[in-house]
């Protein structure tokens, strides 16, 4: 396997090359669609069109969340079976993926379409924003199939370390999506429900790239009538570490509900849209950082699955300085331009205005952001998916839940604008506690590792 002999021989910084620049411009891409989304809709609908995309998201996070499932516990479990050379496991994965995400997210768009204004009026949504996000997650939830399975094939290629092949799809379907998106909305007259037709071409796009890849040579993973099919002896192989996966959409969703539902109480619409635009930001930037991350994971898998452990700890040094950097940059961006970032959204120059200091505010500690991935996709790609659930767990519901709830009650407001950035700076130093950990036990039980993994 000539993809084996590089991540298991290739100097790290050629494979941050060869990975970690197509895995962050294909992980752009994927965070292109809903940003795309909300720039033309605040521009060409409303305002409150921008809240909408956003608060709808918040339930688009549970397709996500099937698809996090069964995408990184296979990537994971892809990558450390290359190491091992084990074909059988790798020739399993697609029909695991492929038959799993069908059917929860077909599932799910039923469950969605019916009852989507109750949902999205529990999570906080309410007038002619509540009117606007019902349009919008009713029509994208008739393509959650595609958008499901696109994303969650895509990691099996660059699970197999093809990060330029997978970043290749994703981008045909941003380009597709920027392309659709003021067309239907303007040109066809579908407002906001435009921006949602023009998201299900793209990702229908994506998936049959997704296609075209499996049937071709550059394929690892050998597809068979005989392949397509639910293999349950490596499932839970696959959830093991897929939970985490899970609850990294799930539980920014639940985060979001609450945010939402305190800066409407404290501070009105103007702070939910005003938040809706800095979240909006804050996930798409944060895509740059798990895109560094997810291209250092083919390389951690496959290393510690053939038991090189001075390769996945070089590897983790090494895009963890190269992380730090980027955002660095980012933060650095945000804290100069934020009223040109905020522009993107919203029109009104005065709601722009009262909106610096809290972006600002928002954006504090961005910097030190790049560790937080880094350490739940080290978990992950070395097959300990307990430890990156916790920190994906605990980021929500031991910090951000309680000081979202207490901060407000002495601060106002304010309090809800720096209760993520605190919370955040918790959980890294609750991640680099356990990662120092794990990189003591595994100097100390190296002999064990071919076993673990």
């Amino acid at each position: 396997m000539n993809n084996r002999k590089e991540l298991l021989e290739l100097s790290m910084g050629s494979l941050f090359m060869k990975l970690a620049i197509p895995s962050v411009l294909g992980m752009l891409a994927v965070g292109l669609y809903n940003l795309i989304d909300a720039i033309f809709v605040g521009q060409l609908v409303s305002a409150e069109g921008v809240g909408a995309i956003v608060i709808a998201y918040n339930i688009t996070l549970l397709n996500m969340a099937i698809t996090m499932l069964f995408a990184m516990g296979s990537m994971s479990v892809l990558s450390r079976a290359i190491g091992q050379k084990d074909q059988e496991t790798i020739d399993k994965l697609f029909g695991n993926v492929l038959i799993s995400v069908s059917i929860l997210s077909g599932i799910l768009t039923l469950i969605v379409y019916k009852f989507a204004t109750p949902m999205l009026a529990f999570i906080g949504a309410d007038g002619e924003i509540l009117n606007l996000a019902t349009k919008y997650l009713k029509t994208i939830s008739l393509g959650f199939v595609f958008s499901g399975l696109g994303p969650a094939l895509n990691f099996l290629i660059r699970g197999e370390g093809q990060m330029k092949s997978a970043m290749r799809i994703m981008v045909v379907g941003m380009i597709v999506n920027i392309i659709l998106d003021p067309i239907f909305i303007k040109g066809f007259g579908m407002g906001i429900e435009g921006a949602a037709v023009a998201t299900i071409v793209a990702q229908l796009c994506v998936l049959c790239g997704d296609f075209i890849y499996f049937r071709s040579d550059k394929s690892i993973i050998k597809i068979s009538r005989k392949h397509i099919k639910l293999s349950f002896d490596i499932m839970p192989q696959i959830l093991n570490v897929g939970l985490s996966g899970l609850a990294m959409q799930i539980m920014p969703a639940i985060q979001m509900s609450i945010m939402f539902k305190v800066l409407d109480h404290y501070g009105g619409s103007n702070s939910v849209i005003l938040m809706s635009a800095s979240y909006r930001v804050m996930i798409f930037a944060f895509i740059s950082l798990w895109g560094i991350s997810q291209g250092m994971q083919p390389i951690v898998g496959a290393n510690y699955g053939a038991g090189q452990l001075k390769r996945v700890k070089e590897a983790v040094t090494t895009f963890a300085k190269i992380s730090l950097i980027v955002a660095t940059i980012m933060w650095a961006s945000f804290m100069i331009f934020p009223e040109t970032i905020l522009g993107w959204f919203i029109t009104e120059e005065a709601l722009v205005e009262i909106g610096i200091y809290k972006f600002r505010l928002f954006f504090s500690i961005f910097a030190l952001y790049a560790l937080i991935p880094l350490t739940i996709i080290f978990f992950q790609g070395i097959g300990k998916g307990g430890k990156a659930f916790l920190l994906v767990f605990g980021r929500q519901v031991f910090f951000f839940i309680p000081l979202i709830f207490i901060l407000p009650l002495f601060l106002g407001e304010l309090g809800a604008w720096i209760a993520m950035p605190l919370g955040d700076l918790l959980t890294l130093i609750m991640s680099l506690v356990f990662l120092k950990k794990e990189v003591v036990e595994m100097r100390k039980h190296p002999e064990s590792i071919c076993i673990t993994a």
